[in-house]
């Protein structure tokens, strides 16, 4: 965190050597006591990144040597200091707009609510106001605890409740009462999926398939003695609570039998794609009206990287929005990534991926009677894995 915060303060700049001799001028640097931070040897180059007085010795060090040092971005306080010197009318703006900012983040500017269904957000806002939480109120003055407890007890279909306080907005989150759901389930039991019916024991109810018979997802397997069964479900730990029947008892018993599951993927002997490195640079700075002023990192320091721009407003207040937005930016370096695969690494890669896909198909508890791997080879350098697995699992489920 120090050596973050000394970097920032003494400034880097970020450079790009090339010339003749370019090896030997670096050592020759080295050894005369500059520092390159991050270095990296390019065929034709060299670039890493400097402090400030370390760049005005490797730049008069290089004179009349043949020796070209192109600067590619520069960081820092000292740089940013520069700007800002011949800007001092902003520097005064952005002073007012600063003492503005902290004033008004002692205030509730908006408020959400998060988790309600039934109860409308009018009647929320209505109960929070009564108890005081209300936009433009200071926070000190607010006992959220408190507000949270009477909003529970003042709204009867709430169960929970409670106040996030998050800068200038305040996010009442709550969690509103679970009524019984009615939920009627048909009598019949019907194939969850397709297969081929190995074994059926029937409890209650007519069967209507037999062992050796093919039936298809959907198909009553076991038909109710004549009606259906009517069940309260809460749905909120989704339990039983109430059970009426309404004519007759629904089917019961097991229908078991085998299902077959196929996966084919696809992977590439060479393959060429782009990957992060996982190092990343962040700059901030301010939007006025169009205009954006970099503060921090104003270039993007790296060859290759994904950019990211996110803006955050300030609140707005009686439909009037500040012309002031902070703007950060995040540079994400990446590089390319060739890849050669073996014909025996590619078919491990592409079977693992089929695995996988299969893996989320069929149920923990079902038994694997076979697998059976087919392996096809294209004429562009492609292998294709296919996967083949043989299940033996309950295929009888209630109708919902």
């Amino acid at each position: 965190m120090f050596s973050r915060v000394f970097r920032y303060y003494s400034g880097r700049v970020y450079i790009k050597v090339t010339g003749e001799d370019l090896e030997r001028f670096i050592n020759q640097a080295v050894r005369d006591g500059i520092i390159f931070y991050n270095g990296k040897k390019l065929p034709y180059s060299f670039r890493a990144e400097v402090s400030t007085q370390d760049f005005k010795r490797l730049r008069k060090a290089a004179k009349g040597t043949g020796i070209k040092i192109a600067i590619r971005a520069k960081y820092g306080f000292p740089f940013v200091a520069l700007r800002w010197r011949r800007r001092k009318g902003l520097i005064v703006g952005l002073f007012l707009i600063f003492t503005a900012l902290t004033v008004l983040s002692q205030f509730v500017i908006t408020i959400d609510v998060e988790g309600n269904d039934r109860v409308p957000t009018e009647q929320i806002f209505a109960e929070a106001e009564k108890l005081g939480l209300k936009t433009w109120v200071l926070k000190n003055n607010l006992d959220l605890e408190q507000i949270s407890k009477k909003l529970q007890e003042n709204i009867p279909d709430l169960i929970w409740a409670t106040i996030d306080e998050r800068g200038t907005n305040m996010k009442i989150r709550v969690v509103e009462k679970t009524l019984p759901e009615k939920v009627i389930y048909q009598g019949d039991l019907i194939a969850a999926k397709t297969g081929f019916v190995d074994q059926v024991i029937v409890i209650q109810g007519i069967p209507v398939v037999k062992e050796g018979d093919t039936v298809k997802k959907g198909q009553v397997l076991i038909k109710a003695a004549g009606g259906m069964t009517e069940y309260s479900i809460d749905v909120s730990n989704s339990r039983e609570v109430k059970q009426n029947l309404v004519d007759a008892p629904a089917a019961k018993g097991f229908v078991r039998g085998r299902v077959w599951y196929s996966a084919e993927k696809e992977v590439k002997l060479a393959e060429e794609f782009t990957e992060k490195t996982g190092r990343i640079t962040v700059g901030w700075g301010i939007k006025i009206q169009d205009r954006v002023i970099m503060i921090t990192n104003q270039n993007n320091p790296y060859e290759q990287a994904i950019t990211e721009t996110k803006s955050y407003a300030l609140p707005s207040w009686r439909n009037w929005r500040f012309p002031v937005e902070l703007i950060k930016v995040t540079y994400e370096e990446t590089k390319n990534v060739h890849v050669e695969r073996t014909v025996s690494e590619a078919r491990q890669l592409a079977e693992a991926q089929a695995r996988e896909e299969l893996r989320s198909l069929i149920p923990a508890e079902a038994q694997v009677l076979r697998e059976k791997v087919r392996i096809r080879t294209s004429e562009n350098k492609v292998e294709y894995v296919r996967l083949e697995v043989e299940t033996f699992e309950e295929l009888a489920v209630y109708r919902q």
